[in-house]
């Protein structure tokens, strides 16, 4: 037998979206869709097909880009991570999500992906969403009935499921402008091969430094648990240290509050633990030089 083919919306424009949405949501929702590197690698391996799709590539010019505000930097929910990184002032005050942004897939998927599929897919694994998450980055979610503002460090509820109500769709990621070119911008990834790999273990974070001492810290671990997940414990346990002063066991002692590493095909739990830890020290006497 062959497969019913999915419904797909597209949308005329965003007004046009939301309606689609308000409409559906209540019966059968709609799966929002822009570049389908996500969608088309699930249906590959035998997901489900969503009952239907609203499809909002065309909407790039309502969705896309990048816009400079007194607020921060507002990155449009269908800006690629090609578009991102081909701006020169993106390049320079946000490195840490540029590097992340170029680890993302193979050429052509940085020229599909967008940010919000990123966030929105919630894999555990992600580049972007996690750099995103160390800069108090925060969703602005669109709905017919208006907008609201999520952080992305409470975003996500469980694997793969997110706050995004099925009405809403993401607008637009708002990095606030106090971490625009902000000292101590730091990512690893570790993987089994340097590009195209799902990551293992890994780290974005912000450390800070003044007059010789951790002052303003972000850790947010990438693969170590059924979500993306800000570290409070280790960020606390960081301030107001010297390099010198970070101690191995107490370290690992408040990462321990903090994550509960997972094992899967990929990894052992002992192994991200260790590993884990190793890269905050590294990132740590990293940005103190």
């Amino acid at each position: 037998m062959t497969p019913t083919a999915p419904l797909v919306i597209r949308p005329a424009n965003l007004a046009d979206a939301l309606a689609q949405l308000h409409s559906a949501a209540t019966d059968s929702p709609l799966r929002p869709m822009a570049g389908c590197t996500d969608v088309l690698v699930d249906l590959h391996f035998g997901k489900p097909a969503a009952p239907a799709y609203l499809d909002l590539w065309a909407l790039r010019s309502e969705l896309g880009g990048l816009r400079w505000t007194d607020a921060g930097l507002e990155i449009g929910a269908l800006c690629t991570y090609a578009d991102a990184v081909s701006n020169p002032r993106f390049r320079a005050e946000l490195p840490m999500l540029t590097q992340a942004s170029t680890l993302v897939g193979a050429t052509q998927i940085q020229f599909r992906g967008t940010y919000a599929g990123n966030i929105e897919n919630g894999s555990p694994a992600a580049d972007a969403a996690p750099a995103l998450m160390a800069l108090d980055a925060r969703l602005r979610l669109l709905s017919q009935s208006g907008a609201r503002e999520v952080a992305l460090s409470d975003y996500y509820t469980g694997y793969r499921q997110t706050q995004r109500r099925a009405d809403e769709i993401i607008g637009s990621v708002v990095v606030p402008g106090h971490r625009l070119d902000c000292q101590g911008q730091w990512m690893r990834k570790v993987g089994t091969r340097a590009f195209q790999a799902i990551t293992k273990v890994g780290l974005c974070g912000v450390f800070g430094w003044q007059q010789g001492r951790l002052h303003d810290v972000r850790v947010v671990a990438v693969s170590m648990a059924a979500v993306l997940k800000r570290c409070p414990a280790v960020e606390t346990y960081l301030c107001g240290k010297r390099a010198d002063e970070v101690d191995a066991a107490a370290l690992r002692a408040a990462q321990a509050v903090d994550l509960r590493p997972i094992d899967d095909v990929r990894s052992t739990a002992d192994y991200r633990a260790e590993v884990f830890a190793r890269l905050v020290e590294q990132a740590v006497r990293e940005t103190a030089a």
